[in-house]
């Protein structure tokens, strides 16, 4: 019967560090990303319009600001 007290209490004692240790173990942190602008990178050209009022007549033509160039020719608004 001492045999027995005995193995109960060391499982029990092995238990209970085991439980603790696994408690214990401290949790990693988290960090979040800082986003600046030299990460960003659009996936899609920007185009914008760009107008000229010539003779009176109000004309209209895009622009890729991303690659900046002309991507059509003049069109007449008015």
């Amino acid at each position: 019967m001492k045999i027995k007290g005995k193995k109960l209490v060391l499982v029990l004692m092995c238990a209970i560090v085991m439980c603790t240790g696994i408690l214990c173990v401290p949790q990693p942190e988290v960090y979040a990303k800082a986003n600046s602008e030299a990460e960003i990178m659009p996936l899609a050209d920007i185009i914008v319009w760009k107008y000229k009022l010539e003779n009176g007549v109000l004309y209209k033509r895009q622009y890729n600001r991303s690659k900046q160039c002309w991507v059509g020719g003049w069109i007449r608004c008015s």
